[in-house]
This record gives C-alpha cells, sequence and structure tokens, in this order.
C-alpha cells in the first residue's frame, strides 16, 4: 500500500509525499530490525541464564568429586604412615591394622574438570554467548588446566606403577573378604604379609615411602585445581546474581 502511494507521488512529482512515505518506510523497517535484535538478545540471555544455570550445577558436582578423593587419598596416606609406624616401632599389629594402605597407596585418582555444559559451549561456538569477558576468560582456560592435571597425573602414575608391581609381589589378599564388597566383609586382615620379611626389606620401605610422598604431591594438585574450580564456580554464581538484579 504503501509502495503504490509513494509510486502515484512520484509520478505526480509531489515530493513531500514522497519524503514523508519514504520516512515512513524507512522507519518501519528501522523498528522492524530493532524489535528482531531485541527478541534475539531476549533469546541469547535465556540461553545464557541456562548455560550458567548448568555450570553451577556441573562445577559443583566436580567440587564433590574433589572432596570426595581428597578424603580417599588422606586415608590411603593415614593407612600407609601407621604401616609405617608399625614396622619402624617393630609392632606387627600396628602394620596390619594399617595394611590396607599397601593396596591403596599406589592409586592415581583421575577427574574430570571439564564440565558437559562447558564442552557443548565449545564444541557449539556459543562460549560468546557468556557477556562477561573475565568469566569467558576463565571457562576459556578449563581445558588447558584439565589436559596439564590429566598429564602430571598420568606421569604419577606411570611412575608408581613399578612401585605398585613390587608392593603387591609382597602381600596377599584374602579374596573371599572381596568377594561381595557390598557385604563389607573385608577387614584389617584382609591383606595379609610377612611382617618379619618386608620389616627387613630397606628397598621396598623406601618405595613405599616414595609411594607416600607422590600421594602427597597429588593431593597437593588436586587442592590446587578444586581452589581454581571452585573460582570459576564461584565467578559463574556472581555473574547468574547480576543477571538476576
Amino acid at each position: 500500500m504503501i509502495l503504490r502511494r509513494l509510486s502515484i507521488a512520484i509520478r505526480k512529482q509531489d515530493w513531500f509525499t514522497v519524503l514523508i512515505e519514504t520516512l515512513i518506510v524507512v522507519f518501519g523497517v528501522f523498528i522492524g530490525i530493532q524489535v528482531a535484535n531485541w527478541n534475539e538478545g531476549l533469546a541469547e540471555d535465556r540461553r545464557e541464564a541456562a548455560y550458567l544455570e548448568r555450570l553451577d550445577t556441573e562445577f559443583t558436582a566436580v567440587l564433590e568429586d574433589f572432596d570426595s578423593v581428597q578424603a580417599a587419598l588422606d586415608a590411603y596416606f593415614n593407612w600407609i604412615t601407621l604401616f609405617l609406624e608399625g614396622v619402624s616401632e617393630g609392632d606387627p599389629s600396628k602394620a596390619q591394622k594399617a595394611s590396607w594402605g599397601l593396596n591403596a597407596i599406589t592409586d592415581v585418582e583421575m577427574i574430570n574438570l571439564e564440565p558437559a555444559a562447558l564442552r557443548e559451549m565449545i564444541s557449539a561456538g556459543d562460549l560468546t554467548i557468556i557477556q562477561n569477558p573475565q568469566l569467558r576468560s576463565e571457562l576459556a582456560s578449563i581445558p588447558a588446566l584439565q589436559s596439564r592435571s590429566h598429564a602430571s597425573l598420568q606421569q604419577m602414575a606411570a611412575d608408581l606403577s613399578p612401585v605398585a608391581f613390587e608392593i603387591s609381589a609382597h602381600f596377599e589378599a584374602r579374596l573371599e573378604d572381596v568377594r561381595d564388597l557390598s557385604e563389607r566383609a573385608y577387614t584389617t586382615e584382609t591383606i595379609q604379609f610377612d611382617f618379619e620379611a618386608i620389616s627387613q626389606n630397606d628397598a621396598l620401605l623406601r618405595r613405599i615411602n616414595y609411594a607416600a610422598l607422590q600421594n602427597r604431591f597429588q593431593a597437593a594438585l588436586f587442592a590446587s585445581d578444586r581452589a581454581e574450580i571452585e573460582a570459576v564456580r564461584d565467578s559463574v554464581r556472581e555473574e547468574m546474581k547480576e543477571r538476576r538484579q
């Protein structure tokens, strides 16, 4: 309709009408673009909010994994420390009480630091949907953090593998105790070993001591990683708080 009136006005050389009709068309196009941009902005805000909610939940789950693994590592270290004390003191009962540490002190744990929501954002090119540049940078750093952490842990596992093999050669598990772990049938007697032979094996005791040291290095690495993940999670929560205001 507008274009028809504009065509008629041009033929009549009614330039005032041409100007008015042109302004109406331009203004209408401008408003249409603005409304489309506004709707697109609202949609991106909703997507960002959904991602932030998921990141908060998933980073919190990662932190819970850290706490669980840290508790396990501390337990392994405490067992093996007690075991070594028993050997040093010539106390077979103390060493037997902590013998489960022989089975666990060479364990190397792995934690996935990169939540599914973050992997999805990166693979889809959606990381730019996070409006806060500082938070966006923190999120982008997580894959590199995971790569460094896993590389360190894989090297640690390689270093401990021969130690685990040697330690395992000096104990025997009562398999009937662990056949059904839901029964909690394992006890301080589940791991059997020759106390006298181990007490006199200085090379083995040094390797057990080395494994305990690696356990602490692993715990320290996880403590550092946990602090970084918690800082990012807190940044996500702060951004969520800002968006709600």
